[in-house]
């Protein structure tokens, strides 16, 4: 008859995650801010808040529970003393981790390589944070030149715009005179050279074309009153007849 051993050792300490970091965080609020907290001292505490706010401490537990390496109490603690970090967000949500100044400097004070090592990647996202501060200046700076250069030619093609307007305006309003339709005047074939040119530069420079075309108008005009002015002034008697040589003069 086999006898069976008897498992001997003590019963796993029953506790409630969530109420052991609510107590080291009241601790850490109440009365060390920064730098690592010490196992005995936050048992000790401990036994006072159950005390004074059972709301938050429901129970107490040994001190073991506390220091003993493995146990629940301790790795809370231990947990609560790793170096915090900060998240910064930038303008495009970007999040970015960096090590808590404060805990980084209470924690490693007596160990310069320690304090080095985290403080470095500070130091070194300051100097990337100023390089991407001069990338983005710089492009801020050249995105500004071409916002001009663009208003420039929105001007430019403004005017232009206005330029055309007068002329079309003016077309009609010389094509309504006697002599000049705007069907002649359009016409690519048109002997007029000058008028034929502006036609032909009209869309590069459309104030060539009006000062062409108002220089052909003064002229057209010139010779109408012109010619409406001849008077002759031959007697009928000394008028000579016309023959057939005359009419067929300079014809062949």
């Amino acid at each position: 008859m086999s006898k069976e051993k008897k498992r001997r050792g003590r019963p796993a300490t029953i506790y409630d995650e969530p109420e052991l970091y609510a107590i080291i965080n009241h601790y850490r609020e109440n009365v060390k801010p920064h730098g690592d907290i010490e196992y005995v001292k936050l048992y000790r505490y401990h036994l006072e808040l159950h005390k004074e706010r059972p709301d938050i401490c429901s129970r107490t537990y040994s001190e073991d529970f506390w220091r003993k390496k493995e146990q629940p109490g301790r790795k809370a603690i231990d947990t609560a003393n790793e170096i915090r970090t900060v998240t910064l967000v930038d303008g495009n949500n970007n999040k970015k981790d960096i090590p808590n100044v404060v805990d980084v400097v209470n924690k490693y004070l007596k160990n310069p390589e320690m304090l080095i090592k985290h403080l470095q990647p500070l130091e070194n996202e300051v100097r990337r944070s100023v390089q991407k501060e001069r990338e983005l200046k710089q492009k801020n700076s050249e995105l500004k030149q071409q916002l001009e250069q663009e208003k420039a030619k929105r001007i430019d093609l403004n005017d232009k715009v206005k330029e055309y307007q007068t002329l079309l305006l003016k077309l009609f309003c010389y094509s309504d005179k006697e002599g000049t339709p705007l069907e002649n005047l359009l016409d690519l074939n048109n002997k007029n050279k000058r008028i034929k040119r502006a036609l032909d530069e009209v869309f590069d420079t459309p104030q060539d074309f009006y000062m062409e075309l108002t220089s052909f108008q003064q002229q057209t005009t010139n010779d109408e009153i012109n010619n409406d002015n001849i008077v002759f002034l031959t007697d009928g008697k000394n008028k000579k007849e016309r023959t057939l040589a005359d009419d067929f003069q300079g014809r062949f």
